[in-house]
Order: C-alpha cells, then structure tokens, then sequence
C-alpha cells in the first residue's frame, strides 16, 4: 500500500470550503498550518497564481488512490468556483505513526475493490 502527501495551499478564506470538499471526497483528517504570502515590488507567481498575504497550508496522508480522487474533487470546485489554491502530492517513502484503525480502513477499502 502506498501512501502520499496531499498539500493544498490556499487563501485563508477558501480553508473551510476545501476542508469540506477534501472530507466529502474521503479525507478523513487533516493538519493546517497558518502562513503569509510575501513579495518584492513585483508581483511573483507560482503557475500564475500570486500568492499574497495569510496562507493555510492544509497537509493530507493519504493512500494514493484516494488522494487522486480528494485531488480532482478540489479540481473540480477550483474550476467551478473563484478559489485560489494549489494543491500537489508527493510520495512517502517511509513512515511511522499512522493510526492503526485508519490503515484498517483502507486495506478494507482496497479488498472491496479487489473483488469488484
């Protein structure tokens, strides 16, 4: 089973609508960090979004089929709606710690897949 790293990184004012979004499409917990956006006199982008001012960094673990689906729900409300964000996954190589009830959950998940 593989797991990734789902990061969102949005305007503090769409933090809640793409919590929502995320839990709706199965992410079931998530950690959010509080940053702030700086520039120069010029505006930078990052993929031609300009990030500016307070920043929530919302940090998913997910089994990486989920994390396709949770990414192209959040896709499918940034195309739908005026939501700053960006959000990208990368691969854990290595980890301890995670909940051993969740990690039941999506062996579960991927047996029910298995037989369909």
């Amino acid at each position: 089973m593989k797991f990734v790293v789902l990061t969102v990184i949005t305007s503090s004012e769409y933090e809640d609508t793409l919590k929502t979004v995320a839990k709706d499409a199965g992410a079931s917990g998530s950690t959010t960090l509080q940053g702030r956006g700086s520039s120069s006199k010029e505006k930078k982008s990052f993929f031609a979004l300009t990030f500016e001012g307070n920043q929530s960094v919302i940090i998913y673990i997910l089994e990486e089929k989920l994390s396709k689906t949770v990414l192209k729900a959040i896709n499918m409300e940034i195309q739908n709606n005026p939501t700053d964000c960006i959000a990208f996954t990368m691969p854990i190589s290595h980890m301890i710690g995670l909940d051993r009830e969740l990690l039941k959950v999506f062996e579960e998940s991927i047996k029910l897949e298995e037989n369909l």
